[in-house]
């Protein structure tokens, strides 16, 4: 009896708001061009217009509250909401709503009452959330844009719907009257008409459905091995030589790149005298280690550098300096304002030349150089030869991985055997500043100081530790300690059409998707793979395996459902994207308005709420 007065209640309002209004609606229809909106007045608070209609704040709120997540005990969590941006996401949520209701009346759709009272007896409101967020519908349990609030309706004894209990907790609930409240569910039950009738042409086959799944569910893992070209150039080949680089220069093949580059680099000439540098950071008073990690990062500097690679690019990927991003340039030819240590080597260089130590100062280890313009010829030759040089070793050695890896050796002992041959290289020479009173390793020698000085340091480095044996000094770039060492990696689970390993081109991912799917367990590709990085990856099929029909047809009906609806959310995502698009011009934030939910304007105070 008490639903079919709810029900009558309903059908007598639509009736006499008929009659109430039947004279204005003609007026409405033949003056107004914008029938059916709730128009922006010049006074009216607006949270967004959308074609001219306001959005008022109650409306936006209302729809808030109808997003907030619940405990298991019922209550809202209001502050977890704002974390979540439900506030921009209950919005961006009504602003569609009010694109896809102009789209309903457009083609003549409407909501009845009667569906609205269903709505509320049922307790499965419509709720609208961004098409391009359909996840939200699953961890706001908002499954088809309906989230259930029946326990806020009903009997707490009976379990029944029970209008006094409706319209006790509406206010709580979405802080709106009876009257409104009806409205907004109506608009979002047309919104929702309209999201139903953009879905609806998707359609899935079996055949669409099995190929999905067999792609999906079948899946590879890969072990492989990246050789990095800086590992390579900095223990598998020689300095660079002028004369090496220009004899490289020289040929044919070469000439162009040369010269091109050339040409590019004369709009940039270095100003002749003007000082570089290259810091690792260290305090004189630092322990061993810390000292010992700066003269491994200067060492790398200083080998790299020595082996073609400019000495700019090379501060900008190891200086501890905030110079590093002009590549070291202190832009000065005049040393006065230095530190001595530092004025005495820079002045001691010409133009051209880069310090042959480490020069030591209050701030930690440097290299110093001077630029020179009459070396941009020689000085272009040496950098594109060593990216030549260095990337020729790098495939020479990722081949001879592979090699042996399709040979039957596992990753690990083909990195073993073909960087065995490497040698460590020494930490480069330090000139010490002797005014300071350091605890630098005895270790690190002194390019002009007696071995009484070094040894001092090193007194100063085991000072407290008489009763101890004194630990294993770093002294070299180790190369089987490298960071950029070839590794044995294993891959993420591939699937087909997914993405593969980082960094693989576009043109090589079809290949090794191929190899992944095709290739025996434990077999490795007879070839490298060059990738965007530079590098080679040596590349071995760990394990894989190929979905089945039988298995697709265990769960032929559920993948099936679930593939639908995700490519009927993705249809309705691109249908809201191109509408929105369109509309861009004639939608307008109050971005003031929303700036108040960052604090705990918004919603009566950002804390849970009570339960209903």
């Amino acid at each position: 009896m008490a639903l079919d007065m709810f029900r009558s209640k309903g059908l007598q309002s639509a009736v006499y708001g008929v009659v109430i209004v039947a004279t204005v609606v003609v007026f409405v229809v033949q003056f107004n061009p914008s029938a059916g909106k709730k128009s922006a007045k010049l006074t009216q608070s607006c949270a967004a217009t959308v074609r001219g209609n306001c959005l008022e704040p109650k409306d936006h709120k209302a729809e808030f509250m109808l997003l907030v997540p619940f405990d298991e005990h019922g209550t809202r969590l209001t502050g977890k909401a704002k974390a979540m941006r439900i506030p921009q996401i209950a919005l961006d949520g009504l602003i569609e709503r009010e694109l896809l209701i102009d789209e309903a009346h457009r083609i003549g759709l409407t909501a009845s009452e009667d569906e609205v009272t269903d709505a509320i007896i049922s307790g499965f409101l419509r709720v609208s959330i961004p098409a391009d967020k359909p996840e939200l519908q699953v961890s706001l349990q908002a499954y088809d844009g309906k989230r259930y609030f029946g326990f806020w309706f009903r009997d707490p004894k009976t379990k029944e719907f029970d209008e006094k209990v409706y319209k006790r907790n509406l206010k709580n609930l979405v802080n709106e009257s009876e009257v409104e409240f009806r409205d907004f569910e109506e608009r979002e039950i047309l919104a929702a008409k309209m999201r139903d009738l953009v879905r609806a042409p998707v359609r899935v086959s079996e055949a669409e459905a099995l190929e999905s799944y067999l792609t999906e569910k079948s899946f590879a893992v890969l072990t492989y091995v990246e050789v990095k070209p800086t590992f390579v150039a900095r223990y598998a080949t020689a300095p660079t030589t002028d004369a090496e680089a220009e004899s490289w220069a020289k040929k044919a093949e070469n000439a162009t790149i040369v010269e091109s580059t050339l040409e590019t680099r004369k709009k940039e000439a270095p100003k002749d005298g003007n000082i570089r540098h290259i810091l690792a950071r260290v305090a004189p008073t630092d322990g061993e280690k810390e000292h010992e990690k700066a003269l491994a990062k200067i060492t790398e500097a200083h080998a790299r550098i020595e082996r073609g690679e400019p000495f700019a690019d090379v501060a900008r990927a190891l200086s501890d300096d905030s110079t590093k991003t002009k590549g070291g340039s202190l832009e000065t030819e005049k040393s006065d304002s230095f530190v001595p240590a530092f004025k005495a080597a820079a002045d001691a260089l010409k133009n051209g030349e880069m310090t042959k130590t480490a020069i030591e100062s209050q701030f930690g280890y440097h290299l110093i150089m001077k630029d020179d313009s009459s070396r941009l010829a020689k000085d272009v030759a040496r950098e594109l030869f060593y990216k030549t040089r260095s990337e020729d070793a790098s495939r020479d050695l990722a081949t001879r991985i592979a090699s042996d890896m399709k040979a039957g050796k596992t990753p690990d002992d083909a990195i073993k055997q073909e960087t065995a041959s490497l040698k460590s290289i020494p930490f480069i020479k330090v000139t010490l500043d002797k005014t300071l009173d350091r605890k630098a390793p005895a270790t690190i020698g002194d390019a002009g100081a007696s071995d009484a000085t070094v040894s001092d340091a090193g007194k100063h480095a085991a000072a407290g530790d008489a009763g101890a044996a004194p630990a294993a000094k770093v002294t070299a770039l180790d190369p089987a300690k490298d960071d950029d060492r070839p590794q044995a990696l294993t891959s993420t689970s591939i699937r087909r059409g997914g993405d593969v390993l980082p960094h693989v081109a576009l043109a090589d991912a079809a290949r090794l998707i191929d190899f992944s799917f095709n290739a025996k367990d434990g077999e490795a590709m007879g070839e490298p793979l060059k990738i965007e990085t530079g590098g080679f990856y040596a590349v071995a099929l760990k394990e894989h395996k190929l979905a089945t029909k039988e298995e697709f047809d265990k769960d032929r009906v559920t993948y099936t459902e679930t593939l639908l609806r995700a490519r009927q959310n993705e249809a309705l995502a691109l249908y809201m994207k191109r509408l929105l698009d369109a509309s861009r011009p004639d939608i307008k934030r109050d971005e003031a308005y929303m700036a108040e939910w960052t604090s705990d304007a918004g919603a009566g105070g950002g804390q849970d709420d009570e339960e209903p």
